[in-house]
This record gives structure tokens, C-alpha cells and sequence, in this order.
């Protein structure tokens, strides 16, 4: 074999181990300083609804996560009827009915349900369909009086008011 092919034969075998043993570009994940581990709130199954005493407003229903639930004065509850449609359910999101239900601090037989316009199955309290106000932080009780319509719902169906001293 002359010198040349040899050359060629050792650089095409240097090239070709080269690619066999490549190094892994993979991200590998960067910690600066200690770090907590970070903890995701995910909905519990089913729906549930409870009684949450409050100072402003006296006790008012929230759900699983502790979200204040909301009646709207243009809905009807006998017979059950929600008309927050489309760009109002970006503000005031509908409480899905899902099973199960559970209720704590409120009356079975005042929780039902209402099929929506958009074919959705909403939650209802004494006939009333609920919403979260959307933006709102669990406890908060932000959304009552809104418009002069939207009202914390107490575990009665009423609107929730402040407790008599």
C-alpha cells in the first residue's frame, strides 16, 4: 500500500470513530442556589362546593381550590338559567358540574345543575348557576358587587352579606 492511500485509509477510520463516539447535546438542567421543589395546585376529581366563613361577607360558598363562587342577578334559578355568555364567561368563568359532587357546609338538595347554552353542564346552588371570578385569588371575595349584579352566593342560594353585629 503506498503512504498516500494509508494517509487516506487512517484519516477515513479517525473520521468515522470520531462520529461514533459523539458527545450527547441533550440540555442538562442548571440549579443556581438551592431550590425548593415546586408544587403544581391541580383541580380535585369531581366538583366540590363548601361553606368559608368570612369577615367581610359573612359565609359564602368556594370551591375545592377555596375560589369564591359567584350568582349573577341576569340569571334565573326557578327554572335554572344561565345566560353569562361569551366574552362574560372570560370574566366570570361557569363552575363545571362534574362527578362526583361533594358537597361540605352546604346542602345537598340545594346543589344541582343547568345545561348551558354552548351544551356545558353548570353548577347550580339553590337553582342559581355559579362562576368563579376569573384573576381572583382563592379566598378573595373581589367580584361581590360587581356591576351591581354579580354577588358571592351564600350557602342558602342568597347573596352573601355582610354578617349582622
Amino acid at each position: 500500500m503506498s503512504r498516500t492511500t494509508t494517509l487516506v485509509a487512517l484519516t477515513a477510520a479517525a473520521i468515522a470513530l470520531s462520529a461514533c463516539s459523539s458527545v450527547s447535546e441533550a440540555p442538562v438542567p442548571v440549579t443556581s442556589g438551592p431550590s425548593a421543589p415546586v408544587t403544581q395546585l391541580e383541580r380535585p376529581r369531581g366538583t366540590i362546593v363548601s361553606a368559608n366563613s368570612t369577615a367581610k361577607l359573612g359565609t359564602v360558598v368556594v370551591d375545592g381550590l377555596g375560589y369564591t363562587l359567584y350568582r349573577f342577578d341576569g340569571d334565573t334559578a326557578q327554572p335554572p338559567a344561565a345566560t353569562c355568555a361569551g366574552p362574560c364567561t372570560e370574566t366570570w368563568e361557569p363552575v363545571p358540574a362534574s362527578d362526583p359532587i361533594r358537597v361540605e357546609g352546604v346542602k345537598e338538595e340545594a346543589v344541582g345543575t343547568v345545561e348551558r347554552p354552548d351544551g356545558q353542564v353548570q353548577l347550580t346552588l339553590a337553582g342559581w348557576p355559579v362562576y368563579r371570578h376569573s384573576g381572583e385569588a382563592p379566598g378573595a371575595t373581589d367580584g361581590h358587587g360587581a356591576d351591581g349584579k354579580w354577588f358571592a352566593i351564600a350557602p342558602d342560594g342568597d347573596k352573601a352579606a355582610a354578617p349582622k353585629r
